[in-house]
């Protein structure tokens, strides 16, 4: 998980579905027992195509080591813009 480096403006598919999402900001937040946590907001497309994008509220912020569990399990293709 350690070389999974995210950064804005990656893209990240979710497989079952071919939604197409793009990485657009990382946020820093504190817990209390995990310490640090980064979250990231992702705004994503109404389907397949790439032509119709907007946010859905109820998938728009995605825990970072989430994202990176879901790629390492294939549930998400994430292309690095770097």
């Amino acid at each position: 998980m350690a070389d999974i480096k995210f950064s804005p403006g990656d893209i990240i598919i979710e497989a079952s579905t071919g939604n197409v999402g793009f990485l657009i900001k990382r946020d820093r937040r504190i817990d209390m027992e995990l310490d640090d946590m980064y979250f990231w907001e992702v705004r994503w497309s109404d389907g397949p195509l790439i032509s119709k994008f907007k946010t859905f509220s109820q998938f728009r912020i995605l825990e970072e080591n989430y994202l990176k569990v879901s790629i390492i399990l294939d549930i998400i293709i994430w292309q690095s813009v770097v």
